[in-house]
């Protein structure tokens, strides 16, 4: 189910708004869920498969917990009368109550070794399972019967009693339409909260605004038009103190801020890292310095250049030869290479 939202928060965000109601309306159900999943048509069919691998799930636990829950012991089928105590339950044969522990042992651990299969079927009780099967099925019909008929009861409390038993086939309708119009109602009352709120904030603030003239109405017809002088004041200096809050509100959140983005660990960090920098600029300077006196000693930014000059082709004939050097080498393995 999706939350409400305000009607003053759709209308004063219009993308908002068409957003929600697209999602709402094409993309999700009411629970949620997507409504263009890929896999869908893959879902749809393996739907029928699901669906009958959950009714024998259900079958079976059904079977399971009537025979954990089922009495041991049956009563006897006349009604006892006022001035005759009730009788005394009969306990069913010890045969049977076997078979039940048995078969119930049997359901609850459907991943039994192969060795403890074998040995249970081998029992003379578990063998005498089909033989007594039909009285067996009879005390699991009348225990479903009468679960089946305690829901009904609840469900339909106002039925005679001697016709519940007609409304057990309509009970799993009954319960799930039951549970869709709660669902339905439930969404309706969260919808109508939602509107009413709206409303009712509405209808405070016209309140609010009535209030408001009715008082400068007053006011106006009382001391005429300096009541219209002092009440612009009042609300220049009411919108000045505003301002000056929302200014310290904000200079405050932004020392908050900063307090939080730069904690004492990454002041301390930021200042050796300054302080690094700092040391690396002085080192650059001085090997800057240190390169130019070597450069002047070879006479590069002297006035007669001369040694500069020589210097130059000094390096511009030692290129050379490590050009030459290179070619000679290339050939020298071109050479071998035949």
């Amino acid at each position: 189910m999706f939350p409400p939202i305000d009607d003053a928060i759709l209308k004063s965000n219009p993308k908002f708004a068409a957003l929600h109601a697209n999602l709402t309306t094409n993309n999700l159900n009411p629970n949620g869920s997507t409504k263009n999943r890929p896999s869908r048509k893959e879902r749809v069919d393996v739907a029928p498969a699901l669906t009958e691998a959950r009714i024998r799930s259900a079958k079976s636990q059904l079977i399971l917990t009537a025979l954990k829950n089922i009495e041991l012991s049956t009563s006897s089928s006349r009604k006892p009368s006022k001035a005759q105590p009730r009788p005394s339950p009969q306990p069913l044969p010890t045969k049977i109550i076997e078979i039940i522990l048995l078969l119930t042992s049997r359901l609850s651990n459907p991943n039994l070794p192969p060795s403890q299969i074998k040995l249970l079927e081998s029992t003379p009780q578990w063998q005498s399972l089909e033989t007594h099967l039909p009285y067996i099925s009879t005390l699991l019909s009348t225990y479903l019967q009468s679960q089946a008929s305690a829901l009904t009861r609840i469900l339909s409390p106002t039925t005679n009693p001697s016709y519940l038993h007609r409304s057990i086939p309509k009970l799993h309708h009954g319960i799930t339409s039951l549970q869709s119009t709660i669902s339905n109602k439930r969404l309706t009352l969260q919808t109508q909260r939602q509107a009413l709120i709206t409303l009712t904030t509405t209808l405070l603030q016209r309140y609010n605004y009535a209030t408001t003239l009715t008082i400068q109405l007053l006011e106006t017809s009382k001391h005429g038009s300096l009541s219209l002088e002092r009440h612009y004041l009042t609300k220049m200096s009411h919108l000045a103190l505003t301002v000056d809050k929302l200014s310290l509100d904000a200079r405050e959140k932004s020392v908050k801020g900063s307090n939080m983005v730069y904690t004492p660990q990454v002041v301390a960090a930021l200042t050796r890292y300054f302080e690094n920098l700092r040391d690396g600029r002085e080192r650059l300077k001085e090997r800057k310095r240190d390169a130019e006196r070597v450069l002047w000693g070879y006479g590069v930014g002297r006035e007669e250049g001369e040694k500069e000059k020589v210097m130059r082709e000094v390096a511009r004939v030692y290129g050379e030869l490590m050009r030459e050097m290179r070619d000679v080498e290339k050939d020298v393995d071109r050479l071998r290479g035949r």
